[in-house]
């Protein structure tokens, strides 16, 4: 098993660059392919219903002039996406040719279709997805992108720092609780932690005796020739995810990987989760299944 498709979606202008270069790089380590991808929204402005019967010319100019602006955007976010292919040595090739190339390969598609719907499902037919970590303070539909991709592909997501990302992570940090989650983020992530240095798991506190425990799991991944060492931790009057980032500084790790959104959306939104603190304290790249 390894990252041979990896798919970034470009839906901003202010992470393309961010979200195909982390792509590339990682395409780049595992020889992989990056399906990049931009979804062209459909024209949603035609007037309301009391302003019927509308001028038909007034409409068609708005479709007109939503189109035009549409495909500006896209265009411009291709050529900076080719750019950085071109950059990197990865070749850029028509979707159906990218087995016939040797090395990175690359190629951009474009459709009109429903935000962030449209990217969720086409993220179901890769090993992995690249995204930004959302923007805290900024615009809500990031962090709607990144949901619903999560949500709806049931591949992983790497979230990469808004800073960017000099190299491929080689010192993953797991939070195992013995959760499907859990268990889906380590299956999912074992072409990285293959490739890692040192691999730490880690427990926070009691977890559910029915469930695989700490040493479970790290034999699960001694097997499969990964190096791990375990760490369990109480430390009960903090956060779980607080716990989660002190103990990515103690054992050096350059990585997390964990579930995402064991609970329901809503309830995080309200009541706050490890999922949300995580995306918006975290000072290291995530890689989360949900």
């Amino acid at each position: 098993m390894t990252f041979k498709t990896i798919f970034a979606p470009l839906a901003f202008e202010e992470t393309a660059k961010l979200v195909s270069e982390t792509a590339l790089l990682l395409a780049g380590a595992f020889k992989g392919y990056v399906m990049a991808q931009h979804v062209r929204p459909r024209f949603t402005g035609y007037p309301p219903m009391e302003f019927y019967p509308a001028s038909a010319s007034a409409t068609v100019m708005a479709m007109e002039g939503h189109d035009e602006a549409a495909g500006r955007y896209a265009r411009a976010l291709r050529a900076k996406f080719e750019d950085l292919c071109a950059a990197s040595d990865a070749h850029v090739v028509p979707v159906p040719e990218a087995l016939k190339q040797n090395g990175v390969t690359a190629s951009w598609t474009e459709e009109v279709g429903q935000f962030p719907l449209n990217y969720g499902l086409s993220a179901r037919a890769a090993d992995l997805v690249v995204m930004a970590i959302p923007d805290a303070k900024g615009a809500h539909p990031e962090r709607e992108l990144f949901e619903a991709v999560l949500m709806q592909s049931g591949a992983p997501v790497f979230l990469t720092l808004r800073s960017g990302l000099s190299a491929v992570p080689r010192r993953p940090l797991v939070a195992w609780d013995g959760s499907l989650q859990a268990s889906r983020v380590v299956r999912a992530a074992l072409p990285l932690l293959l490739q890692s240095d040192e691999t730490t798991l880690l427990t926070i506190g009691e977890t559910d005796a029915a469930t695989p425990s700490l040493e479970q799991a790290k034999l699960w991944l001694e097997r499969a020739g990964v190096l791990v060492t375990s760490r369990h931790v109480e430390w009960p009057e903090r956060p779980i995810a607080e716990r989660i980032l002190n103990q990515c500084e103690a054992s050096n790790s350059d990585v997390v990987l964990m579930g995402g959104y064991s609970h329901s959306r809503l309830r995080e939104s309200i009541l706050g989760g490890v999922t949300l603190h995580m995306i918006q304290h975290s000072d290291l790249p995530i890689l989360m299944v949900h």
